[in-house]
């Protein structure tokens, strides 16, 4: 109930914040409708010379994307700002304030902002997969809407842990940005299924950037193409991934050099 009420309180407090810039909103809009033209595009014209892809059917493919845009705004809105607020705070050494909380560290710095204008890519993205489901004739049912909140539900968790290695890295590591832009740059790999690259990216975008596990899955669990075991799967990748980010993060607090230092 502690850490409810203290959600509650930051994440009142950001959107209090970005009510300021409400203009962010029609704009972040905009530019995720004008991305999605272009890519259901690209995937209208290849799959009008072939009626499945590696397996796959427009209407599968539209909800892979859907999931995208609905995954990228969910990073947007509650991962992507406080990490990269950590990244700041431990080369400007104002992590201090953070520590001192009489709370968990992790839970302070990973969960304190919320991004609500970034909402505009997760509106984006129910709105495509309701789309993809009425407009395409694809059964959903309470299984696999089940095994979609649950696999969906794991991939957040496995970005968080993975995001979180790599604010940690910080503490050796002053300036990690550019990696950041690298791994952005794989995950917009996720708007396409990822059985349809090479053997070698594919082992890529699932043991390195996790793009399978954030995304593929939890629209192929959505659009019936994944069951019950690789579901469960997902979910033991989530809680080791959780955990071994967890424990990396607090190696990594033993090695700050903070301003009161």
């Amino acid at each position: 109930m502690r850490i409810l009420h203290l959600l509650a309180v930051f994440y009142r407090t950001s959107i209090q914040t970005d009510i300021e810039y409400r203009a962010d909103f029609f704009t972040r809009l905009v530019a995720s409708l004008l991305g999605l033209m272009t890519t259901i595009g690209s995937l209208a014209i290849a799959f009008q010379y072939a009626g499945r892809i590696r397996g796959w059917s427009l209407g599968q493919a539209m909800v892979l994307l859907a999931v995208y845009y609905l995954m990228d705004g969910l990073i947007e809105m509650f991962i992507a700002p406080n990490m990269r607020e950590i990244m700041n705070q431990i080369r400007e050494g104002t992590l201090d304030f953070v520590i001192l909380k009489p709370i968990n560290t992790q839970f302070l710095a990973t969960f304190r902002t919320l991004n609500i204008w970034r909402m505009a890519n997760v509106l984006v993205g129910i709105g495509l997969c309701v789309y993809a489901i009425g407009g395409l004739s694809l059964t959903v049912g309470p299984r696999e809407g089940a095994l979609f909140a649950i696999t969906l539900g794991s991939g957040c968790a496995v970005v968080y842990s993975f995001w979180l290695v790599l604010v940690t890295l910080t503490f050796w590591f002053i300036r990690m940005d550019n990696l950041e832009q690298i791994i952005w740059q794989a995950f917009e790999t996720g708007r396409y299924p990822v059985d349809i690259y090479p053997r070698w990216l594919q082992i890529t975008l699932t043991y390195v950037v996790p793009v399978m596990f954030i995304i593929t899955i939890p629209a192929g669990a959505l659009s019936g193409r994944v069951g019950p075991d690789t579901a469960a799967v997902s979910v033991v990748v989530a809680v080791v991934s959780v955990a071994l980010s967890s424990c990396f993060w607090r190696f990594g607090l033993k090695h700050y050099t903070g301003a009161s230092a």
